[in-house]
C-alpha cells in the first residue's frame, strides 16, 4: 500500500496536474478573502482556529527545577487542566492515578500554579477549555526537576486546520508563542511539531534517515519562519514548509507532502 501510493504521489510531482492546481488557485482566493475580512474585523492580526490553550513559560525553559517530597521513583502523571477564558487554571484533576497519591497530589498542585494563553474559538476569541497535559517529574542529578508535556489535539482535527494556514497566520500563532508565552524553542510546541509530522506521516524512511530530519527540524523551522516573512499570503503548508523540508531528505526518499489529499 505505501509503495502503491507514493509511486502514485510520484506521478503527482513528475507531470502537470491541472485538476491540482485549479483547486490551489480556488483555495487561494478562499484563502485571501478570509484573510482581508479579518483583517477588516480586526486588523492586529490573522488567525485561523480553534487553538488550543499554550503553557506560558517565564524563564523559557521546558524543564524547571521544583520543590518537593523526595520520591524514590519518577512519575508521568497525565493531568486533565481546565483553563479558564483569561488562561488561568480553575482547575487541575488527575486522569489515571500514577499509585502513588502524594505524587498525584504534587502534579495536580503543579499544574493549577500554572499560567496559560487561552484556548482561542474560531473566531480567534479567548474561551475556556480543558488540555491534557503529562506532568514529568524526575531528577537531573542531584536536583529534582519537572517538564510538563502537552498533549496535542485531535490528528485530523488539527491536520485540516493546518493546511488552511496561510503565513499570515502561521506567523501569528508563532510570534504568540514565543512573545507571550515565553518559549524559545518553537520546534516543539504542537503546531510548528504537529506540521512536521504531517509531512512525515506515511514516508516510512529507515530511522536513521529520521533522526535526521528531526535533528535538522529546528533549523529548518527557523528557515520556514524567514521564508514566510517574505511573504505572508503563502499557504504555509503546502507553499512554504514542504518545499524546506523536502530540502532535508535524499531527492530519492522524496515523496512531497503537498500532493497528499
Amino acid at each position: 500500500m505505501h509503495t502503491f501510493r507514493a509511486r502514485q504521489l510520484r506521478r503527482v510531482n513528475f507531470a502537470p496536474n491541472f485538476e491540482a492546481m485549479q483547486n490551489v488557485t480556488t483555495r487561494r482566493a478562499v484563502a485571501l478573502l478570509g484573510y482581508v475580512l479579518s483583517l477588516a474585523a480586526s486588523p492586529s492580526f490573522a488567525q485561523v482556529g480553534p487553538i488550543q490553550p499554550v503553557l506560558v513559560l517565564p524563564d523559557g525553559k521546558l524543564e524547571v527545577t521544583h520543590d518537593r517530597p523526595s520520591f524514590e521513583e519518577d512519575f508521568s502523571i497525565p493531568v486533565d487542566v481546565y483553563v479558564a477564558a483569561d488562561g488561568s487554571v480553575s482547575s487541575a484533576v488527575v486522569s489515571s492515578s500514577s499509585g502513588n497519591v502524594a505524587a498525584d497530589g504534587v502534579a495536580a498542585t503543579y499544574m493549577r500554579d500554572r499560567k496559560f494563553l487561552p484556548a482561542l474559538d474560531s473566531d480567534s476569541k479567548p474561551v475556556a477549555s480543558v488540555v491534557k497535559v503529562n506532568v514529568n517529574m524526575f531528577k537531573r542529578g542531584s536536583k529534582k526537576v519537572v517538564r510538563v508535556t502537552i498533549k496535542p489535539p485531535p490528528v485530523d482535527v488539527e491536520t485540516l486546520r493546518v493546511r488552511k494556514l496561510m503565513c499570515a497566520d502561521f506567523l501569528w500563532e508563532v510570534n504568540r508563542i514565543k512573545g507571550e508565552a515565553g518559549i524559545k524553542d518553537l520546534s516543539l510546541e504542537v503546531m510548528p511539531y504537529m506540521s512536521a509530522h504531517m509531512y512525515m506521516s506515511g514516508k516510512n524512511l529507515p530511522s536513521e534517515l529520521e533522526e535526521k530530519f528531526w535533528d535538522a527540524w529546528p533549523h529548518t523551522l527557523k528557515k520556514v519562519i524567514e521564508r514566510c516573512q517574505q511573504d505572508e499570503l503563502k499557504f504555509y503548508f503546502t507553499e512554504v514548509l514542504v518545499p524546506a523540508l523536502d530540502g532535508t531528505l535524499p531527492s530519492r526518499d522524496t515523496v512531497s507532502a503537498a500532493a497528499a489529499p
